[in-house]
């Protein structure tokens, strides 16, 4: 899928250009096929082994798995290790690499650490290995996978990427803290990996710090760029995964391109979203200790569930969240454990972001003193935090400062019609339980969900396309094959809707059916396996759906793999009703 498309045409020679963002928890890939005189366009890597192909998501977990010294696993593969005995796991290898510069503070030791460490404990590698050699692992995985997408998804990939592949150019984000030295060790993985030989890394490898990187996220995603104007300060936080980056840009002039220049040194702390993390696994230790939940293996699976889910919608309005960490037996009211689910009172969460947002505050504050900063974007995967963004409009609305959102790229208007878990704390989707099923394969769900495909108003040159993993189940083949089709619907209002029906399963009157894609995909039948589920045995297909936008016509395609071969077949279109 394309995730973002230049609005200039590309000057320049032929060439691939790819980008790394190795993060502390999670990291992505993403690259562009550059051709003169055509537009740029920007895909990110979207399936990855371990991940179900209904999924697609672009980030995946920085984990590797170890065995006797040999890499066994990356990715989601290596979280089926981490509970493992036989291995050794390496995760937040990143923070390795901090220099002493990230590390030192004035301020007790942060984040629930043991008084007298001298700061945040760092996992240990793997014994015999360094952080080079994770490094160079990780980056051949990702290799790997990037050529898959690559000859998957650009028009003759296999052939450009043959032909063009020796002297694609590598670009690796960087904490704005960071200098030679971790450039040097990032430098020598990308030759071990065999990413780029040690000859051309000088001109085919570049570092951009992840301020920079996140400028031009900014630009590329927010929802309005009438905030820019020429002879704007602005502020950029990019609150990741083990460092808050702080940059002030100056708007030189907006026409005929936007120009920006570095009003002041960046900044970069030691803070981010795997010290909540930790903050809150020794919250729950303390809570729970001496009861038959305090072990370490349930407190990792509570932390495990706590930052899937509870960390990210937090947002400190209510007064208790639940942690859904087990299973309906799991039950000790006394420590308000009820069926799986552990009650945490708003104190107690905001406790565990009490000392990130106290720095992260520090470091903006320091940052911004004397400068008169009209705009803070907020960026990264902890700058989605609600409770983040509600404490920094709180310390700077005061000042006259505005907070600017900014849209995903996963957010991409024509959409699909989709099926999500449901969340009985979701006050919407308790509005919508009438409409709940549960399907064969366990899970409880809610039905109408509108996925956006195509973002309205959004520039579609000829060859434009995205593509959609999807999945279906079944108790029989008989049903699972019989015509599948995938709904698409128009929305012709301006604000883009969560759902399609409203609480009584009737369709909005803004939107409308503009098609379905049907399918047959029967050849299937004799390659699945019977999956096991709660209602029994149960079928499953998984397939992805080709959707081509540009031009004058909608063509589609439907791929699935047979039997680890990949087949793709035709879809009928069939038109919706005109009024």
């Amino acid at each position: 899928m394309v995730s973002y498309q230049g609005d200039t045409k590309y000057i320049g020679r032929e060439m691939v250009a790819v980008a790394f963002d190795i993060g502390t928890t999670s990291s992505a890939v993403s690259y562009t096929y550059l051709y003169p005189d055509d537009y740029a366009r920007v895909r990110m890597v979207t399936k990855w082994p371990g991940q179900p192909e209904s999924v697609g998501s672009s980030k995946i977990p920085t984990l590797l798995a170890y065995r006797d010294g040999q890499c066994e696993a990356c990715g989601a593969e290596a979280l089926d290790y981490v509970d493992d005995s036989h291995y050794d796991v390496a995760k937040w290898f990143k923070l390795h690499l901090h220099p002493s510069s990230m590390k030192v503070s004035s301020q007790p030791p942060p984040y629930g650490s043991v008084p007298g460490n001298s700061g945040f404990e760092v996992p240990a590698l793997p014994p015999s290995i360094t952080v080079e050699r994770v490094y160079a692992d990780f980056m051949k995985y990702l290799m790997i996978n990037l050529e898959d997408s690559f000859k998957q998804n650009i028009p003759n990939g296999a052939a450009i990427w043959k032909r063009l592949r020796d002297t694609m150019v590598v670009i690796l984000t960087t904490p704005n803290g960071w200098d030679f030295s971790q450039q040097n060790v990032l430098r020598n993985a990308v030759v071990k990996a065999g990413v780029v030989s040690e000859e051309k890394t000088f001109d085919l490898l570049e570092f951009v710090t992840e301020g920079e990187a996140s400028v031009h996220y900014v630009l590329a995603y927010s929802q309005s760029k009438t905030w820019l104007a020429s002879d704007t300060l602005f502020a950029v936080i990019d609150a990741g995964g083990s460092t808050v980056d702080s940059t002030i840009y100056d708007c030189k002039s907006t026409e005929p391109k936007v120009v920006l220049e570095e009003a002041c040194e960046s900044g970069c702390i030691q803070a981010g979203g795997v010290f909540v993390d930790r903050a809150a696994e020794i919250m729950l230790k303390h809570k729970l200790v001496g009861t038959k939940y305090g072990d370490q293996e349930s407190i990792t699976e509570m932390v495990a569930a706590f930052e899937g889910r509870t960390k990210r919608l937090f947002d400190g309005e209510i007064g208790s969240y639940a942690v859904d960490f087990g299973g309906t037996r799991d039950n000790d009211r006394r420590n308000g454990i009820i069926k799986g689910r552990l009650s945490l009172t708003k104190a107690e969460i905001a406790s565990t972001f009490e000392d990130v947002i106290r720095r992260t505050m520090q470091s903006c504050l320091s940052l911004l003193s004397d400068r008169a900063i009209k705009y803070i974007l907020l960026v990264g995967g902890l700058g989605d935090s609600p409770y983040l963004r509600k404490k920094l409009i709180e310390l700077f609305e005061s000042q006259g400062v505005i907070i600017v959102a900014v849209d995903e790229q996963t957010k991409k208007a024509a959409a699909r019609g989709g099926h999500m878990a449901y969340d009985p704390e979701d006050r919407e989707h308790r509005e919508r339980s009438s409409l709940a099923y549960t399907s064969v394969d366990g899970l409880f769900k809610i039905p109408h969900l509108f996925g956006v495909l195509i973002r309205k108003g959004m520039r579609m040159e000829s060859d434009f396309a995205v593509q959609e993993k999807l999945y279906r189940t079944s108790k029989t083949l008989q049903d699972l094959f019989k015509a599948i089709e995938y709904a698409i619907y128009v929305y012709d209002g301006d604000e883009v809707p969560r759902w399609i029906v409203n609480t009584k399963g009737k369709k909005l009157p803004q939107i409308r059916h503009l098609c379905s894609l049907k399918a047959d995909m029967s050849n299937l039948q004799g390659s699945l396996q019977p999956h096991k589920g709660p209602q029994g045995p149960y079928y499953r297909v998984d397939y992805t759906v080709s959707i081509r936008l540009g031009g004058t016509k909608l063509e589609a395609r439907l791929q699935w793999k047979e039997n680890g071969t990949l087949r793709e077949g035709p879809i009928t279109i069939l038109p919706g009703a005109l009024v």
